[in-house]
């Protein structure tokens, strides 16, 4: 079968692979759509996964189940996740599932970007959900994405009122704004330097945009906030400028949200002093758990967080390499998705 495997060199290939073998309690699941994720373009990370098909963004139908009482049956549509904790150590029980050693373990045989894959046993009773009639699958296939978005603003304590910037307006900046607006924001902004993601996102419902090849990104959010800054400052870039200058926006008791995973080395040099005077939190998120999965799926379904437009571009496996290509082209592209051949009409 064909599937998309990344060299040692960060580039992609489409490839033929066996077909995955069930174990008692795993599922076979056909691809429908599968979507290339930030972090699969990020080449320093993409190179660590030399060897690797990549895909975690992933919706599709269920072909087989093999054994009794997993709940699920052949004809299913699916999102799974790609990796499932153990539900019963601390780290788990604390909520912290990404720490979890079956957590990091485990994953999506061989990989999303495949015509078949296979969904352990693991991830198939923790964190794989049927797909609501009302979902298409390329709706679906934002399951994963939203919910790593969901985490980052319960982490982040994200509350009705306050006022949030995203700077950087990929496909998970988008979400972020989208979910914003839902949760009764009091303000939402963006920053970006790309004509066609700052005009989207004011479609989703950034009442302002901050075009960084005008304007410092600190001088824009100064203007728009009157001086004061903004409550909830989520960053994509995992770069150490991009996060120095977006700390300046944050608003005094704020927090400074770190969305994209930084390359080994990369460095940002906190102002301490002001840190502390100005009780800014500076936190993390990290991919997510079950419980943001089953969230992230309920606001696709009910309408909450709406996404189909972000779909800009579809393309077969077979054209692998003109997929990243397109999607590493920002202008004009926002969320890039595989439909393998075979995979069934459209729903």
């Amino acid at each position: 079968m064909k599937a998309v495997r990344v060299d040692g060199s960060g580039n992609v290939e489409t490839v033929e692979v066996p077909e995955p073998e069930l174990s008692p309690g795993d599922a076979l699941m056909r691809t429908r759509v599968s979507g290339i994720c930030g972090s699969d373009l990020l080449e320093w990370y993409a190179r660590r996964k030399a060897g690797s098909i990549l895909g975690h963004e992933v919706a599709g139908e269920l072909l087989a189940v093999s054994g009794a009482g997993t709940g699920f049956s052949a004809g299913d549509r699916v999102v799974p996740h790609h990796h499932a904790p153990c539900l019963s150590c601390a780290l788990c029980a604390a909520g912290r599932y990404v720490h979890c050693e079956a957590w990091r373990a485990s994953r999506l045989d061989p990989g999303g970007m495949a015509e078949l894959v296979r969904i352990p046993s693991s991830n198939l009773a923790t964190d794989t959900h049927r797909i609501p009639d009302s979902l298409s699958d390329e709706e679906a296939s934002f399951t994963e994405p939203l919910a790593t978005v969901v985490k980052a603003f319960r982490r982040g304590g994200f509350a009705r009122g306050q006022s949030m910037l995203c700077v950087g307006l990929g496909p998970a900046g988008q979400l972020a704004i989208r979910l914003a607006v839902a949760r009764g924001a009091l303000r939402v902004a963006g920053a970006d330097r790309v004509a066609s993601r700052l005009a989207r996102a004011r479609e989703g419902g950034a009442v302002e945009a901050i075009d960084v090849e005008r304007e410092g990104l600190g001088e824009g959010a100064r203007r728009l906030s009157s001086g004061r800054g903004f409550d909830f400052v989520f960053v994509g870039p995992g770069r150490g400028e991009v996060v120095r200058e977006a700390s300046e926006c944050v608003a005094p008791g704020g927090t400074l949200l770190l969305f994209t995973m930084a390359p080994p080395g990369e460095e940002w040099t906190a102002p301490l002093h002001d840190l502390y005077f100005r009780e800014i939190a500076v936190v993390p998120s990290y991919s997510c758990g079950p419980d943001d999965t089953r969230e992230s799926l309920d606001l696709l379904a009910d309408g909450t967080v709406r996404v189909a437009d972000l779909v800009t571009h579809r393309f077969p496996l077979e054209e692998a390499a003109a997929a990243f290509a397109r999607a590493r082209q920002l202008e004009g592209s926002m969320k890039v998705v595989f439909r393998p051949a075979g995979s069934g009409s459209p729903r």
